[in-house]
């Protein structure tokens, strides 16, 4: 009985060391299996390389745009979009519908369906740095742009003219999350996948929109229930400041000139505008809430009131009123005169 356990660990030792033995064997299987496929998947691409390269000679026209992809990589800084434009060149508009098409047969491809392309075009296209989805090629250079601006400026809040497309990327993608967050599905062009979103992420992406805090509005006056309030106020500005004019000092508070001792000075010239057109309707007999004591109370602490439009004007005088209207008209006649000896004089001459 005192035997069996020295018996049952010599057992398992013997097992350790019999699977150590078959995991060498194994592990010199497997080594010598990857050389041997590490061997062939050489011979595969040089011998795929030179069909390429012999497949490509052949004279027919995926060949023959083939060739006019490569040379306008060559002659656009590589690039491999082939974006047109309304002025393109009919060869150019022919080459971007080969390159569109190619994208849709990969689709096709990738789904099946062989019959539209090959693999060796698709690995000649790929030697190439062909775009299959330029939307997802566009964001990319979205994000390594936004990336680097992160570096510099150390904020993601873009300017848009400053830089209109990378702005744009920006609320696009948080108005992406916020959509995903509402489970409204967004366009594929700029739906968040689990990998954009880990990519953004990963700089440490805000995804609330920085804004400043808006000014909140002044609130609106009532004039039905605020008039004593309001004209009390307007009393103890006219006391303190010495004058009525209310829309020059709040000009000064809002570039930050002065301070008022009393916020709701601020509301004074939105009531002294609405009391001037409540007092024109007052003087055409309209409803109004101005009555006679009002008007006199509002008069005596200092309101300009519009003039009447049969009033006259300022520096304007009746012909009654004109002390110099005589004199003018004398002078003007004996211009008049004068003119007439002047011409008489020159026909005689």
């Amino acid at each position: 009985m005192n035997n069996e356990p020295n018996s049952l660990i010599d057992q398992a030792n013997f097992s350790l060391d019999t699977a150590k033995a078959d995991l060498d064997l194994h592990e010199a299987e497997l080594e010598a299996a990857q050389s041997r496929y590490n061997d062939a998947k050489s011979r595969y691409d040089d011998a795929m390389q030179r069909f390429l390269e012999a497949d490509l000679l052949r004279v027919c026209r995926w060949n023959q745009m083939y060739h006019k992809f490569v040379q306008w990589k060559e002659d656009h800084n590589g690039d491999t979009i082939v974006q047109t434009t309304k002025n393109s060149s009919d060869d150019v508009k022919k080459l971007a519908k080969w390159v569109q098409n190619q994208r849709v047969f990969y689709k096709y491809y990738i789904n099946g369906d062989t019959k539209h392309i090959k693999q060796h075009r698709i690995t000649a296209l790929d030697n190439l740095g062909f775009v299959w989805n330029v939307f997802e090629h566009q964001w990319n250079a979205n994000f390594e742009e936004l990336k680097q601006y992160y570096a510099e400026k150390k904020t993601f809040e873009v300017p848009k003219r400053q830089n209109s497309k990378l702005a744009t990327f920006v609320l696009t993608m948080r108005n992406a999350m916020k959509k995903r967050n509402e489970g409204i599905v967004v366009q594929k062009d700029v739906t968040l996948t689990e990998e954009r979103i880990d990519k953004l992420n990963s700089i440490n992406f805000h995804w609330g929109l920085k804004r400043p805090p808006r000014k909140q509005k002044v609130p609106a006056i009532n004039m039905l229930t605020d008039y004593d309030q309001q004209y009390q106020l307007l009393a103890s500005f006219k006391e303190e400041y010495g004058h009525l004019k209310v829309s020059k000092m709040l000009q000064e508070w809002v570039k930050g000139e002065s301070e008022p001792s009393n916020k709701e000075y601020k509301r004074l010239p939105a009531f002294v505008a609405a009391i001037k057109k409540e007092h024109d309707a007052y003087r055409e007999g309209k409803p109004s809430i101005l009555n006679e004591e009002r008007v006199e109370q509002l008069t005596a602490l200092g309101i300009k009131w519009k003039k009447p439009l049969n009033e006259p004007r300022k520096n304007t005088r009746s012909k009654e009123e004109d002390p110099n209207r005589e004199t003018r008209k004398r002078r003007k006649t004996d211009d008049e005169a004068g003119d007439s000896a002047y011409e008489a004089t020159a026909v005689n001459i």
